[in-house]
């Protein structure tokens, strides 16, 4: 077993003890063009208080977890750096501190093709977790100066997020051409969030929930009180009285006639609270357009964004603590990750073998009842491989998500979905006939130029749409037959 421990040395006092340590160097570069193997890293001469030293730790843990080598190897610090503790393995400056665990990675990571592995963000974050043990798990961390409120340390790292929040977090100017962003509305947490969905991660407790802008999905907002008639937020908390004679109800300031009460509408004077007159509950008034109100609306203000969202339309967001399942661990050894995705959330979509015998349900009813019509979509996307080669992976997953989200708004809660083929969806469309079908099928189709990245590559979506004749009725089951020669009608589609 290999245990080598490399110090790096960013310059302060040096903490641990050289006889234990296989190596030394000054910087990241150097470390890793000696070195073409996992082993333990220490990180010495620490000095918390001095921003620059801050910096250089923050910077060297960000170049590690981005090599093709240490991107999973276990990193300690000789001294506590307070919040930046969480983005390493722990804080040790002996052996009897360090091995008991690092020597655990060492191991695993021994045992994988770290280099195979690296060429691909998702698996160097599936080998990150399947190197510590089984009971490891990614742990959201909330950065209020993140666009996105919370990130996920290790994800932050390897996945090349860390430049964009944290340089304010720590006042540094950590966005650099070493280290790019992948993308400036992209956060740790929607890549985890994406891994899950395809089942290599899997939820291990929620942590928080949180609310998003419905349109950046950054979750910085200012909640702004306004007047329910014009909007506007000058307004002011008042008084009110309510007149037992007439039953008026204003502003006491109306009431005011010198030093007494007097109602405005009945010039009755109001001299005992209780018997001539009470108070309601305070109201407010716009000072723009004078409006009187019990209750302000209120607007949640996007600060990244700046457009306005009723609260209930804010997206809600769950975290989790997040653990490797069987199939990322089945990814990270075999070095191969297949990216699926759903268009469709799990309650829509179904099996292709109960979507046929529904589709089957559906004829037979259709045969008895005339009113009974349904139709069939089948959606086939062309041009994803090209996307993810051009664009890259974090870009190619937000395309995909935003093309299901925009599928999902057209479909009806009613409607059923399937997947019988890469890259190829069905819709069952009940009680709908072709004619609704097809214009359903021409605003799918058109969403892929609202959904195409800015380089050369794009996506296309063709979509047909599809009626079985009441005369199928009596053959028996014959949905999936049927579905399979309308998916050949499109194969000439590439």
């Amino acid at each position: 077993m290999n245990n080598k421990i490399y110090r790096l040395n960013l310059g302060g006092e040096l903490l641990a003890h050289p006889d234990f340590l296989d190596g030394s160097y000054n910087s990241v570069n150097a470390m890793l063009e000696a070195n073409k193997v996992p082993a333990i890293v220490l990180i010495d001469g620490l000095t918390p208080e001095d921003d620059n030293v801050v910096k250089a730790m923050f910077n060297a843990v960000c170049q590690l977890r981005r090599s093709e080598i240490f991107y999973a190897a276990p990193i300690y610090l000789t001294k506590s750096m307070g919040k930046l503790d969480v983005f390493t393995d722990g804080v040790g400056i002996t052996k009897e501190e360090v091995l008991p665990n690092a020597s655990k990675i060492i191991f695993r990571m021994e045992k994988l093709s770290m280099a195979t592995n690296a060429v691909n963000d998702d698996l160097r974050l599936l080998t990150f977790l399947y190197c510590r043990e089984d009971g490891y798990a990614l742990s959201p961390l909330a950065l209020t100066v993140s666009p996105w409120i919370y990130e996920y340390p290790a994800a932050f790292f390897i996945g090349g997020f860390a430049e964009q929040s944290m340089q304010s977090a720590y006042h540094f100017g950590l966005v650099s051409d070493k280290y790019p962003s992948k993308t400036p509305l992209q956060s740790s947490a929607e890549w985890v969030s994406s891994l899950a969905a395809q089942g290599f991660l899997v939820e291990a407790g929620l942590v928080d929930r949180i609310r998003l802008c419905p349109h950046c999905h950054t979750g910085s907002m200012n909640y702004i009180d306004s007047c329910p008639a014009c909007g506007n937020i000058d307004f002011s908390k008042k008084k009110m009285i309510h007149c037992f004679t007439c039953a008026h109800v204003a502003a006491e300031e109306d009431f005011r006639n010198g030093m007494l009460l007097m109602c405005p509408r009945c010039n009755v004077t109001l001299r005992h609270i209780g018997s001539d007159y009470d108070r309601p509950v305070e109201a407010y008034s716009c000072n723009s357009c004078g409006e009187r109100f019990i209750e302000p609306e209120v607007k949640a203000d996007c600060l990244n964004c700046r457009r306005k969202s009723a609260t209930e339309d804010l997206e809600v967001r769950q975290l989790y603590n997040l653990a490797i399942t069987a199939k990322g661990k089945r990814a990270v050894q075999l070095g191969v990750i297949d990216v699926e995705f759903s268009l469709f959330d799990s309650n829509h979509n179904v099996l292709p073998l109960y979507f046929y015998q529904v589709a089957d349900w559906l004829l037979q009813m259709k045969n008895r009842y005339s009113d009974e019509d349904f139709s069939l979509l089948c959606i086939k996307i062309v041009g994803l491989e090209a996307v993810e080669n051009r664009a890259g992976m974090a870009q190619f997953k937000n395309l995909i998500d935003e093309l299901g989200q925009r599928i999902r708004e057209l479909v009806r809660v009613t409607d059923i979905t399937t997947s019988t083929g890469e890259n190829t969806f069905w819709v069952l469309l009940p009680r709908t006939p072709q004619v609704g079908g097809e214009i359903l099928a021409s605003r799918i189709e058109k969403l892929s130029d609202m959904v195409s990245p800015e380089a050369g590559a794009r996506i296309n979506m063709y979509v047909k749409c599809f009626s079985i004749s009441a005369e199928y009725a009596g053959s028996g089951p014959v949905a999936q037959g049927l579905l399979s020669e309308y998916e050949d009608t499109m194969l000439d589609v590439r």
